[in-house]
């Protein structure tokens, strides 16, 4: 069973979009942060921990020249960053809610599964990049 389950990994892995990947990490981020909402202070940090380095991950991608997002989305995206990163450090030290990232982190699911949803398919995608590269 452990070999059919590696397969299955090892598969899942060559065939997932980064947008599968990313909404993959939001998602854990997500569910560590609601787990936090009542766990004790070290899973609560431990959680906020995450989401920032989740957050400066991002933020780090976005400064990247080879980031080819439009500049205006990258603005925002990074102030979003910027935000999301302090206010996990404030909530580490203050009893804030952690509500207000959990909705940032589901908003960014929501973008990332439209955004995957008008991709077109893998195969168009080779296929339109044969086309071009012929052309």
């Amino acid at each position: 069973m452990n070999r059919n389950f590696a397969q299955y990994e090892t598969s899942r892995r060559f065939t997932a979009t980064a947008q599968d990947n990313e909404i993959l990490i939001f998602t854990n981020a997500n569910a560590l942060l609601a787990q936090a909402r009542t766990a004790d202070k070290k899973t609560r940090i431990s959680a906020l921990f995450n989401n920032q380095r989740l957050w400066s991950a991002i933020v780090k991608d976005l400064a990247l020249e080879t980031n080819q997002l439009p500049a205006e989305l990258k603005q925002n995206l990074t102030e979003l960053g910027f935000w999301a990163m302090q206010y996990s450090t404030r909530a580490m030290a203050e009893d804030l809610s952690l509500d207000p990232l959990i909705n940032v982190n589901r908003d960014m699911i929501e973008g990332l599964q439209a955004q995957r949803a008008a991709a077109p398919p893998p195969h168009e995608r080779a296929s339109a990049n044969l086309v071009q590269s012929a052309v």
